[in-house]
Order: C-alpha cells, then sequence, then structure tokens
C-alpha cells in the first residue's frame, strides 16, 4: 500500500518514526512531506528522514503545494473562526489564557458579533458557527491540491496534526474526500484535542493514545465514535525497553550532584504553560531548603529546562544554592540516542520527579517515578484552566501527587524520599490506562500501523464537490477572498519595501 504523510513540520517525525519505519518494514511505501522546511527546533527531518531513505527504498520526502489563492484566505478565516467560537463553550468557562490565544488570529468582525446581541448567547453561537462551517463546505477545492494527489494516489492521506490554527492540512482533507481517498488524523500528543484547533474534514479516521482521548474526539470535536480508534501512545513506545546508560554514581558525577545523597528531579514546562518559570523554582527551592524534613534539605535538585522554554535559564546564578544543578543548561529535546539516554537517565535515577504541566510527566510515569506538582497561583490558567490537565489528576486514579501549597508539597516529597519506589502500581496504573490501554506489554505502534492498513484497506466513495446551497452564497465569498487576497499582497509589498530601505540604510 502507498500512504502519503503531511506533517506540519519536522518536529513530528519524533512522534511517528516508529509508525513509519513498521509500515516501510511491511513493504508500504511511504511519502514524506512537510509544510514548513524540514528543519525544526526539535527536530531535523533532513538526519531523521535521511536516515529512513537510506535504510528503506519504499520510503521519499519531498515538498507539497500549499494552498495560498484567494478562496484559501477565506477558508482559513472561516477555520478560524469556527475553533474560537468553540472555546466560548461552557467546556472552556474555567480557560482564559485558551481562549485568549484563540482571538488573536480572528478577525475583529466576529469578535464583535460574539460580544454583544444574539450571537454572545450559547444558541446564537451554535447558530454562527453552523453558519460558518456552511460557507467552508461551499468553498472548492483546490485544483492544484487535487492534482498532486491525482498524482501520487496514495491508499490513505495521514495527516498530524491538522488542529493548529486555520488548519492547512484540512484542504488535504478535502481534496482527499472529493477523490475517494481514504484520510486519516493522527493524533499527535495528549494535548491537542483541547487546547487547539476543531478537526477540520472531517477525516475518515482519527487515532487517538486512549478512551479519554477518543471522548474529546467525539464530545468536543463531533466525530463519529465509530471512525475514532484507541492505539496506545506510540511516540513513549522506545521508552518501556529503554536502559540506564550509566550508573547512578557515574550520572551524579556526570551533572555536578553529590551520588552519595537522593534527588529531586525537576522537569521544566513549556513557554505557553510556563513563560516565567524561574522565580517559581526559586521559591520552590527555598521551601526545600528550610524544609522540616533533613533528607529533603540535603538532598540534589536537577532542574532540567524544556528546550522549547530554555532562554530563561541562561544568566540564572545558583551557586549560593548547594547541591542544585541546571542540566543541560540550554535544554535538549530528547530526539537521538544520546540526548535520549541523557533525559531516560536523569529520570531513572532521580528519587522524585516534579513538574507544572509537561508530557515529561507521562515519560516520568513509564520510567516508574512518583510524580509531584503544586496549584501554583501563576500557574492556575495553565494547570486547573487546561483540560489535558485533568488526565493527569483524575485517569485511573490519578497520576499526580497534587499540592495545594508548597508546605504540603515538601512533606509529599519527603515522605517519597524516605519510601522510595512505593508509587510503582499507582505509576503502574496510569500507564495502562492512558499510554497502553491494550495491556502493559502491548506496543502502540503494531496498534497504529494495523490501523493505518485497515482504513487503507477500506474504500471511500467520493464526496460531492458542490451543492445548490452552496452556489447561492460563493459568489459572495469569493468577492470577500478577492479582497482578503489583495490586502495580502498589499501587506507583502510594504514588508518587502521596508525590508530594501533597512538594506539599504545599512549599506550607507
Amino acid at each position: 500500500m502507498n500512504f502519503l504523510w503531511v506533517m506540519r513540520h519536522s518536529g513530528y517525525l519524533r512522534n511517528f518514526e516508529s509508525t513509519l519505519r513498521m509500515l516501510c518494514d511491511r513493504g508500504h511505501a511511504v511519502h514524506l512531506a512537510f509544510q514548513i522546511g524540514e528543519t525544526h527546533w526539535l527536530l531535523d527531518a533532513s538526519d531523521a528522514a535521511g536516515q529512513l531513505s537510506e535504510r528503506y527504498r519504499q520510503f521519499s520526502r519531498g515538498t507539497i503545494p500549499l494552498r495560498e489563492d484567494s478562496w484559501g484566505l477565506v477558508a482559513r478565516e472561516l477555520r478560524l473562526g469556527i475553533d474560537y467560537l468553540r472555546y466560548l463553550g461552557p467546556a472552556y468557562h474555567d480557560a482564559p489564557k485558551l481562549r485568549a490565544r484563540a482571538t488573536r488570529e480572528v478577525s475583529e468582525a466576529l469578535l464583535k458579533r460574539t460580544e454583544r446581541g444574539v450571537f454572545s448567547t450559547g444558541m446564537g453561537r451554535a447558530a454562527l458557527s453552523r453558519w460558518l462551517r456552511y460557507q467552508h463546505r461551499a468553498i472548492p477545492c483546490d485544483l492544484r491540491i487535487d492534482a498532486f494527489l491525482e498524482a501520487n494516489r496514495p491508499d490513505a492521506l495521514v495527516v498530524t496534526p491538522l488542529i493548529e490554527p486555520g488548519a492547512p492540512q484540512a484542504e488535504y482533507v478535502r481534496s482527499a474526500r472529493a477523490l475517494g481517498i481514504p484520510s486519516v488524523l493522527c493524533v499527535a500528543s495528549w494535548d491537542n484535542l483541547t487546547n487547539k484547533g476543531l478537526i477540520h474534514g472531517p477525516p475518515d479516521l482519527v487515532t487517538v493514545w486512549n478512551d479519554a482521548m477518543k471522548r474529546e474526539a467525539v464530545d468536543l470535536h463531533g466525530m463519529d465514535p465509530d471512525r475514532v480508534v484507541v492505539t496506545g501512545a506510540q511516540p513513549f513506545d522506545h521508552w518501556f525497553d529503554w536502559q540506564p546508560s550509566t550508573t547512578r554514581e557515574e550520572f551524579c558525577q556526570k551533572v555536578g550532584l553529590n551520588p552519595a545523597h537522593p534527588y529531586v528531579l525537576y522537569l521544566c514546562s513549556s513557554k505557553f504553560i510556563a513563560p516565567d518559570e524561574v522565580p517559581f523554582v526559586r521559591r520552590w527551592i527555598e521551601q526545600i531548603r528550610h524544609s522540616g524534613s533533613s533528607v529533603l534539605r540535603e538532598a540534589g535538585v536537577l532542574i532540567r529546562p524544556h528546550p522549547q522554554n530554555a532562554d530563561q535559564w541562561q544568566d540564572v546564578n545558583l551557586t549560593d544554592c548547594p547541591q542544585i544543578v541546571v542540566w543541560p543548561p540550554a535544554g535538549a529535546a530528547p530526539s537521538d540516542a544520546k540526548s535520549r539516554a541523557d533525559y531516560f537517565d536523569s529520570i531513572y535515577h532521580s528519587t522524585a520527579v516534579v513538574g507544572i504541566n509537561t508530557t515529561a510527566e507521562i515519560e516520568s510515569a513509564i520510567i516508574g517515578r512518583p510524580v509531584f506538582t503544586v496549584l501554583a497561583p501563576e500557574f492556575r490558567d495553565t494547570q486547573e484552566g487546561t483540560l489535558h490537565f485533568e488526565h493527569l489528576q483524575h485517569v485511573n486514579g490519578g497520576l499526580l501527587h497534587l499540592a495545594a501549597n508548597l508546605d504540603e508539597h515538601a512533606q509529599q516529597l519527603d515522605a517519597a524520599i524516605r519510601n522510595p519506589r512505593s508509587d510503582d502500581e499507582r505509576c503502574r496504573r496510569f500507564v495502562e490506562a492512558f499510554v497502553r490501554p491494550y495491556g502493559i506489554e502491548v506496543a502502540a505502534t503494531p496498534k497504529l500501523v494495523e490501523a493505518l492498513e485497515a482504513r487503507a484497506q477500506t474504500p471511500v466513495s467520493p464526496a460531492p464537490r458542490s451543492s445548490f446551497g452552496g452556489a447561492l452564497v460563493r459568489p459572495r465569498l469569493a468577492r470577500t477572498g478577492e479582497r482578503m487576497h489583495h490586502r495580502a499582497l498589499l501587506m507583502e509589498e510594504i514588508k518587502a519595501a521596508k525590508k530594501a530601505r533597512r538594506k539599504k540604510k545599512k549599506q550607507r
């Protein structure tokens, strides 16, 4: 079979590398294309995809056409509006930061329309959403994308993440439906269905990690339950067989900690979750060092910056705090054998793990280390104010040791240090429900590959390209698109002129 994968950027290759390898191992042809070049801060596809190309003759990579015409501008505007309206619903009543982020690219006209009058009510917003969707269906498919799919004629189109603002990949899903090509959304991460955009298309199949995410796809995105398949979390499969590359003594000496004492690992969060994490970590350190627990006062602390949010740690001086290390100083994404070994060892050799709200907490559970967090006021909007944080709290009894304040948190850490490995069962329960729902020994990658194969083998009928109702609104949408396209060209000319002036000024 022939699979066409469309990814936003090369960073997503880390989530699906095992899947691509297994598809090739089973003899399938895979063509991988990125929307945004081949180099990303998380993973350089020229290396990762190059390795796949060298190993598998049936693997290829290339570029794809992106919709840039006036119709594409209108379609993107409509999708942004539909996505924004979801954040005004009751599910996001306590999520102000998520709502604020959703307003960034929405038109002023839509914002004003939803602030007062009939469209400020739940029923009014629901009617407005239906109207935007109706207009979106009236937009014709992109002929260039149609031609690209016709030329490649894959047995299945696979997209990820799809739910980004404006959802450019939705144009591929729409064209695939019109051509009768099965389409699949592989959800990349555990937070994607709750803090990004909606699933546009819709695709013929959505793959998710677990039952909790399947409920999100159905309840929040309106997907048919029969079109959502639980596979487990394939990005984490490699951790189940990973072994430490150092002894504990070797690792502590490597990072600069005293191996005679246990250490707590603090795993930092992304820029959206914790844009200014350093002041909180300083208060956290002070609480630990002034704790009534002697073992906690003497314990080492390893702070691991988030690779996307490490700049804030560059000028932090902790020399006045013995047995506290920031490592690696610039952060590092675990994307190759060496960086993964360092990352794994930092968790494996720790006694306890602390974090605000990060995927690393899930990986710590897989490795079997107890996970702790504090409900800090400054992170309220990105802890309790996000829907995915609830997974850490509640799935199969919950993973987190949740503290209302730093005093309670210190007591929890003290108990963990005095009684290490007491959380093995808690971690196992969470992992069995959230990461490997078919059993702790059942890897997720084969499940995902089987789901893709089954979908590719099931034919779909081409969807109608237009309707009578769509023809009525299309002329007005075309005029709107022409105006938007004209403004976009004008903005590009202004940018080019400014750039030319700056260049000329430098040359003087």
